[in-house]
């Protein structure tokens, strides 16, 4: 029912299917096609993708380069920084804020560090330090009485809210991917994450852009308007995880999420800025 060229990418679970003629088109169109498991993780994916020679030679150069590396990771762990800073700053209004404030204001000066330093691991502790007392905030954000939260646990998720955070950052890397792909940058080669050929560290180095903005804003939306129950989760001595009927309220109202336009954003939703802002950091680095 859509027009194939409104569309930005296509996703895939395991009994999916669309047709070989279906992806060359897609494929010619340069629109990704991105296959998931059950748990939202990407096990792989086709894109006929704009990288050339160049570009591709031009940003090997750029994250072969330590000081530009430590430059770009400045940026990005500032913006990240700060976009948990603005997140719990927005609670002030609607939770405690007297027991946010210790928390917002130690996270600015995790900010003021980041900006001093010159050595990467450095900035990795810095980063590491701030997520940390970012999610301590976390207990003053939800309902303790509905939801357990005890600290972020991220693979296997022990409780609801990190099942809600690993599921919504596997959505978010999606997003990212298509974004990348789109903006002709290869995926293989960042600057703050690993380059050991385990995962495409660009992918990752992008998402820290977002992860508070579009994905934990979300989250946190889902668990305080109570539009998904604690029953729409299944618990055993291992993990924690959504339940099939939890994956359709999560992948329905993340849709609505994604497409709704916000006035903070000029009139744009979640996937035009994700687009908008890898774009604008692909034409950075290529001045």
């Amino acid at each position: 029912r859509l027009p194939i060229r409104s569309v930005d990418g296509v996703i895939l679970g395991r009994n999916a299917q669309i047709s070989t003629q279906v992806i060359f088109e897609l494929l010619e169109l340069s629109i990704p096609v991105i296959y998931i498991d059950e748990h939202g993780k990407i096990i792989g994916n086709l894109c006929n993708e704009k990288q050339t020679a160049a570009r591709l030679l031009r940003q090997i150069e750029i994250f072969g380069n330590v000081d530009r590396q430590i430059s770009l990771t400045q940026e990005i762990i500032t913006e990240k920084i700060f976009n948990q800073y603005n997140l719990l700053k927005q609670y002030t209004k609607t939770k405690d804020a007297d027991k946010l404030a210790n928390k917002i204001k130690r996270l600015k000066t995790q900010v003021e560090k980041v900006n001093s330093l010159s050595d990467i691991e450095e900035i990795r502790g810095v980063e590491g330090m701030a997520s940390k007392i970012y999610f301590s905030a976390f207990p003053d954000l939800i309902d303790l009485t509905r939801w357990n939260w005890k600290g972020r646990s991220q693979h296997p998720a022990t409780d609801p809210v990190n099942a809600l955070l690993n599921y919504g950052y596997a959505f978010l890397e999606r997003e990212v991917r298509i974004a990348v792909a789109l903006a002709g940058m290869d995926a293989r080669i960042g600057f703050f994450h690993s380059n050991d050929g385990r995962k495409d560290s660009l992918i990752f180095d992008m998402m820290e852009f977002f992860r508070q903005p579009v994905i934990d804003r979300f989250i946190l939306s889902l668990l305080n308007k109570k539009m998904i129950q604690p029953e729409n989760f299944s618990v055993t001595d291992d993990e924690c995880r959504l339940t099939d009927d939890g994956r359709i309220i999560f992948c329905n109202r993340y849709e609505e999420y994604m497409a709704k336009e916000y006035r903070e954003y000029g009139g744009k939703n979640s996937r035009d800025v994700i687009v908008e802002r890898v774009r604008k950091f692909s034409e950075y680095l290529n001045r």
